[in-house]
């Protein structure tokens, strides 16, 4: 009897240790939500605008071809209840030029990337 009685004390902590280490570690079962943003950022500034575009792009594939966990460093997203393994891009990221003088009155152009992302993130109001 007193055996059985320990294995089965045994069993019953073991699972419920499971179940509180899983909880910690990973994503249980819970509240999560689809969380949405977008950035823009910028390239160094060149000297044509062709040029800034084609900087621009070259980045914009980059981020296309970006592991999550590489995006999460590249889009600067932070917070303890996400889940880098799951940060995806959205369809439709494009790249815009803006023009701007130094106060030498030199013209320059800056590629900016702009794209919109989702991940999900574990609700901690519970």
């Amino acid at each position: 009897m007193k055996l059985i009685k320990a294995a089965l004390v045994t069993a019953t902590l073991t699972l419920l240790s499971t179940s509180v280490f899983a909880s910690q570690f990973g994503y249980s079962a819970g509240n999560v939500v689809e969380r949405l943003g977008a950035r823009t950022i910028k390239t160094d500034a060149v000297q044509t605008k062709q040029e800034a575009y084609q900087l621009g792009l070259s980045q914009l594939h980059q981020l296309n071809k970006a592991k999550p966990v590489e995006l999460s460093k590249k889009l600067k997203i932070s917070g303890v209840n996400i889940d880098r393994r799951q940060i995806h891009l959205n369809e439709g990221g494009y790249v815009t030029v803006e023009e701007f003088m130094n106060t030498d009155g030199q013209i320059s152009y800056k590629g900016k990337i702009n794209v919109s992302f989702h991940y999900p993130e574990r609700d901690s109001n519970n």
